[in-house]
């Protein structure tokens, strides 16, 4: 008995975990979406407002001592958690690795095997929580036995956290990094917003065209500036900037070189990543450039000027990114529109 009820206990803490996480981190579910390629990308800032809030509810409801209504909830429950399953597992057959916030921000983001075993079992304790609430389990021990049903959810919540924190401590050095990156971001780009900061000479580095052919930084820009944003397929953030491709391509060409930077080789692109970003990409081998440059992860975004000089950037984040070139435009229109810069480059 203390294993069928266990199965209704830990759903309800899990959902309770995973949509409180979700409610602070609804651009990183819709940058999940995105990673996961899930149909109907116009919907997915409704489902990300959304998603949360019935984790939440359907934890809660789960115990609403009514027998019928506690087996369709465990049902809509069960069906929840078998998606799941089937989205992770359609994940992982991609070539690229997905980042996929299922907590939010507390748990590692990255799809691998370890996120399918999980997955398996929530699917399994939603068939032992339907079976349950069919059986009246949940109701008996809820209605004549609540304290019984508090000491087992505390002492079933207080194992998930020292495991958690076991698991955590075990596993936090090879993902050290990331952190790292994030924390040093932020100072970054309160500096690029002054536009003022010390400009340094472009480092020596080299890319690699389509046509096989290297190129060095200082040789990119011998005749023009070039922005170089730096993504990775498969990561949310990166896709999310990705679809701006087509519109920055066309707003600046013509005033500078716009160029999205990727560490894999050019020919192993995805056909939706190559329609987005046509011709301007480069490959950055083993992630060279995009460290002389001082980008800590992707998508990161530099600006380099046809002086020899760094003229923006770098700043990491896909909001960072976004808001970068978009700090470039706006300076560009406003050059244009003083007479500084000509319309045609």
């Amino acid at each position: 008995m203390a294993v069928l009820l266990s199965a209704p206990i830990l759903l309800s803490i899990t959902l309770l975990i995973s949509g409180l996480a979700k409610l602070g981190a609804r651009e990183a579910t819709q940058d999940a979406m995105r990673s996961l390629r899930l149909p109907l990308p116009t919907l997915h800032a409704s489902v990300a407002w959304v998603l949360p809030v019935m984790e939440i509810v359907l934890a809660l409801a789960l115990w609403i001592p009514v027998p019928p209504l506690q087996m369709l909830i465990a049902g809509v429950v069960t069906l929840l958690m078998f998606a799941y399953l089937v989205i992770i597992a359609r994940a992982l057959t991609f070539e690229e690795q997905v980042q996929c916030s299922c907590f939010g921000t507390l748990a590692s983001p990255t799809v691998s095997r370890a996120t399918l075993v999980r997955n398996v079992i929530l699917s399994a304790l939603g068939v032992l929580a339907v079976v349950a609430a069919a059986t009246g389990a949940m109701t008996t021990l809820l209605v004549q036995e609540p304290m019984g049903l508090i000491g087992l959810g505390m002492a079933l919540l207080i194992a998930i956290v020292l495991t958690a924190a076991t698991i955590g401590g075990r596993v936090a050095a090879p993902d050290a990094d990331a952190p790292a990156a994030s924390a040093s971001a932020e100072p970054v780009l309160e500096e690029d917003e002054l536009l003022d900061y010390e400009r340094s000479p472009i480092p020596a580095a080299v890319l690699q065209q389509p046509d096989g052919r290297l190129i060095t930084l200082t040789q990119l820009t011998a005749q023009r500036a070039a922005l170089l944003v730096f993504v990775t397929e498969g990561c949310g953030p990166c896709e999310r900037v990705l679809d701006h491709a087509e519109e920055w391509i066309g707003e600046l060409e013509q005033t500078l070189q716009v160029r999205f930077v990727f560490s894999r080789p050019l020919e192993q692109l995805r056909k939706r990543t190559t329609d987005r970003i046509t011709d301007h990409a480069l490959h950055d081998l083993q992630f060279t450039a995009r460290t002389a440059l001082g980008g800590t992860g992707a998508p990161s975004a530099v600006l380099l000027g046809a002086d020899g000089q760094l003229a923006g950037g770098p700043v990491n984040g896909g909001s960072a990114v976004i808001e970068f070139v978009q700090e470039i435009r706006e300076q560009l229109a406003e050059a244009q529109a003083g007479g500084e810069l000509s319309s045609d480059g």
